[in-house]
């Protein structure tokens, strides 16, 4: 089983919960898989992966159980892109897997596609009862950290090249005043307001 978190409008919540949720009736997307055109239910792997839903009153967030068989794993960034471009499509396309073969943190937004009618014994909403300890905070968090970790591990020089072109775009925006030494290779950078500064070595790239 996979636990999922799908959001639904107050209204649909509590009938939902109680009757089950329809293939045919919720299904968002039709995509083709081995061949055959199927219906799926797009749901998250963590309720904060859609952040303006989880804050909104207007909405109920229901995590359901899944069994691994009926459903798979996508990049939706990639489908987001792939709206307006064919490409991207393509890598959407690409992305899906099932979702045994997932590993947290390899996808920035990761939907969870679901073929099967979910009948309600397998959905609760979430927060009425004992849930279960969400183990990162959301998977744009996780992705991003789990790039800049093994960009650590193969380059010692990357955090301070993270620092450098970020806090070069901001000294070009006139937020941050900027001071170089190129011959020993490293930058001051001064904030304007309160006079605090940080030292980084120029990255060799």
């Amino acid at each position: 089983m996979i636990e999922v978190y799908y959001y639904i409008h107050v209204n649909d919540a509590y009938d939902v919960a109680e009757c089950g949720m329809s293939l045919q009736k919720w299904y968002d997307k039709e995509i083709e898989i081995g061949g055959q055109k199927r219906k799926f239910i797009s749901a998250f792997l963590n309720p904060r992966d859609d952040i303006e839903k989880y804050r909104s009153n207007d909405y109920k967030c229901l995590k359901m159980n899944i069994p691994f068989k009926d459903c798979y794993i996508a990049e939706k960034y990639y489908y987001y892109a792939g709206l307006e471009n064919s490409r991207a499509m393509d890598l959407y396309l690409k992305s899906i897997i099932p979702v045994d073969e997932y590993v947290y943190g390899t996808y920035r937004l990761p939907e969870c596609l679901i073929g099967t009618t979910i009948l309600p014994d397998r959905i609760v909403i979430a927060g009425t009862g004992l849930d279960t300890p969400v183990l990162f905070n959301n998977s744009e968090e996780l992705y991003i950290n789990n790039i800049i970790e093994l960009k650590r591990e193969e380059d010692s020089s990357f955090s301070d090249a993270l620092l450098y072109f970020f806090y070069s775009k901001l000294a070009e925006n006139n937020k941050i005043d900027k001071i170089e030494n190129a011959n020993k290779k490293f930058a001051v950078f001064i904030d304007k307001n309160g006079g605090k500064s940080v030292i980084v070595k120029i990255p060799e790239i």
